[in-house]
């Protein structure tokens, strides 16, 4: 017969290796391989357990008492390659990371409203944003620590400092982040103090005005982006009052954007942004927000200046989308910036040598002297081409008509065009439904500005797409990848997609159309306008819930005011009072934050211009 003792240890190994069998879950493994959307799939074969974002990593977060480090990136980011080759794909990392940690990759492009939520709490606690973002969550959602790009070393000490920090203590790490309380929401009020508003409008332009770099153009200066809502806002109180000093500005701005590095000036299309004050040199990534926002604001300008080269720009910037971007029916979501052999920019920059080698002299003495390929090489690659002397002046300085200038340098660029699409450039083809959105009103607006049958066919295609295959008549699918449906559809998505779509029936003047416009602006302010406040997901993993009043612009504008305004003009066809009213209430607020930063709420002081003149 056994004895107790021997019983008892029988007992132990036994359990011991019920424990390790059946209570563990199965080591976690990288569930990224051969992810269809490019920024995933990337990280595919990283040692790192990735998993993707969703309520089962949540589930084995809490289920394992484990904190989730989030990874926030996108296909064209540079630092994000740099930040997975130095940490992400070293071992000792990985065993740290698949040990303590559940481990999730995001794209972005795929969860805009969980990026922007993190993004918030980056630049809440560090001053600043940017990509990689990588957050730590407690298991019930709370943000911990967020960083960006650090060097291996550094962020392993990080790692391995914080697990040290919730072993010793998780519940004092769940205490100090469970303190964050969401703001509450004032009730609506659908009565507008017009006074009281046109004097808050009246005062705001010139306090965006006050962040305007007047010598260079554009805003701040360091880095220069295209701010497209804050312009597309300075061109609307022009047109509207004349001020000589916002047309100054826009001018300077608009042909600095236009004649510089952050413009590609061979095959048309604009970079994120330019890394230096006066947009010589840009961070090569091409994203289709950008440019579809840029041309419309474009277009818009051509108009209102009466100026043929912003048209020109506007039209270059439409078929670069339609001749680059266009896949199965909708347009890709971006370009890296860094080509295949990994350079940074390597796509784009030509060596003197290499443009003296391709072209015929006059060409190159053309080309050298219009767009300064007589410098030395200011990265390793070569030169970005940029407007180094107008055409006008180098016909001055040489005898030679601008019109055979001209002609000479489109032969030039013909031949530069066929000698860089043998380079090769990845490209994220992620079909997503906002930004393709925003593609169906940027090509409306073509085909109204300029009649095209081209524009136009483009633009119908835009809207089966957004119609048929992201929309299933009660929801959108924030994106199409390799065919699957992948994404969590957010206000963006409605928003940009509402307002395509009463762009597209505008032009179309059919009935149905304006229809399913309303249908989905609707099914937006259900979703994303609840107990009187703005959320950017339906629902959210992340604690606590954040409803806010006011929606701030980024590099496009910001999607609570679009699909205001959007539902106004929709709901002042349909003259539908009782959506009138809900929308009055939700423009007529936060005042304060407008006045202490209107820059930050262009769009919206847009829309609350919209609904005060309607009156």
């Amino acid at each position: 017969m056994m004895s107790d003792k021997t019983m008892v240890a029988a007992l132990v190994v036994f359990l011991a290796l019920l424990s390790s069998t059946y209570l563990h879950a199965a080591p976690a493994v990288n569930q990224l391989r051969d992810h269809p959307a490019p920024y995933l799939g990337l990280h595919g074969d990283d040692p790192v357990a990735w998993q993707t974002w969703g309520s089962d990593a949540v589930q084995t977060a809490r289920a394992e008492n484990k904190i989730m480090f989030v990874s926030v990136g996108y296909f064209a980011c540079h630092w994000c390659h740099v930040m997975q080759q130095e940490s992400y794909q070293n071992q000792a990392v990985a065993e740290v990371l698949n040990d303590h940690f559940v481990s999730i990759k995001v794209d972005r492009e795929l969860e805009p409203a969980l990026d922007n939520r993190l993004m918030s709490f980056a630049q809440a606690t560090l001053g600043q944003g940017g990509w990689p973002l990588n957050v730590f969550l407690t298991p019930e959602g709370h943000p911990i620590f967020a960083l960006l790009y650090v060097p291996r070393e550094q962020f392993q000490q990080v790692i391995e400092r914080i697990q040290q920090l919730w072993q010793e203590d998780p519940d004092k790490v769940r205490a100090l982040v469970a303190q964050q309380q969401a703001r509450e929401i004032a009730p609506l009020d659908a009565d507008l103090d017009i006074p009281s508003l046109q004097a808050l409008l009246q005062a705001a332009p010139q306090q965006v005005m006050a962040r305007a770099d007047t010598f260079l153009g554009g805003f701040g200066n360091q880095s220069k982006f295209p701010s497209a809502p804050q312009l597309d806002y300075l061109l609307e109180q022009y047109r509207q009052t004349a001020d000589e000093e916002i047309k100054e500005f826009l001018l300077l701005t608009l042909d600095a954007m236009a004649t510089q590095g952050i413009h590609d000036h061979l095959s048309g299309g604009f970079f994120r942004y330019a890394v230096d004050p006066a947009w010589e040199v840009p961070h090569f990534e091409k994203m289709l927000y950008d440019n579809a926002n840029l041309a419309m604001l474009y277009i818009k300008a051509g108009r209102q200046f009466n100026r043929q080269d912003y048209h020109q720009v506007a039209r270059h910037t439409l078929d670069f989308m339609a001749d680059n971007m266009w896949q199965d029916g909708a347009l890709v979501s971006s370009f890296s910036a860094v080509d295949d052999d990994n350079i940074e920019g390597g796509y784009y920059l030509w060596q003197r040598e290499q443009v003296a080698e391709i072209l015929n002299q006059q060409e190159f003495a053309v080309v050298a002297a219009a767009w300064g390929l007589d410098r030395n090489s200011e990265l390793d690659a070569g030169n970005q081409l940029r407007w180094h002397q107008s055409l006008a002046d180098l016909s001055q300085q040489t005898g030679i008509a601008v019109a055979q200038l001209l002609a000479t340098l489109q032969s030039a660029a013909n031949k530069m065009l066929a000698v860089r699409k043998q380079r090769s450039l990845p490209v994220d083809d992620k079909l997503l439904a906002g930004w393709n959105g925003l593609a169906l009103s940027a090509f409306v607006m073509g085909a109204r500005e300029y009649p095209s049958e081209e524009y136009r066919g483009i633009a119908a295609q835009l809207k089966t797409f957004l119609a048929t295959r992201v929309w299933d008549g009660s929801n959108l699918t924030r994106a199409l990848a390799g065919g699957e449906r992948y994404g969590t559809a957010s206000l963006e998505d409605f928003a940009y997609v509402s307002r395509g779509l009463l762009h597209w029936a505008q032009l179309s003047t059919n009935p149905d159309d304006l229809e399913l416009a309303a249908q989905l602006a609707r099914t937006g302010w259900k979703l994303f306008f609840v107990d009187n406040g703005w959320y950017r997901q339906a629902a959210s993993l992340l604690a606590p819930p954040v409803g806010i009043e006011l929606m701030e612009d980024g590099a496009s504008p910001s999607p609570a005011a679009v699909l205001i305004s959007a539902s106004f003009s929709i709901a002042t066809q349909l003259d539908d009072q009782q959506w009138l009213k809900l929308i009055r209430g939700a423009v007529n607020r936060g005042d304060n934050e407008i006045e202490a930063s209107p820059f930050w709420f262009a769009s919206h002081m847009l829309a609350l211009q919209q609904v005060l003149q309607s009156r």
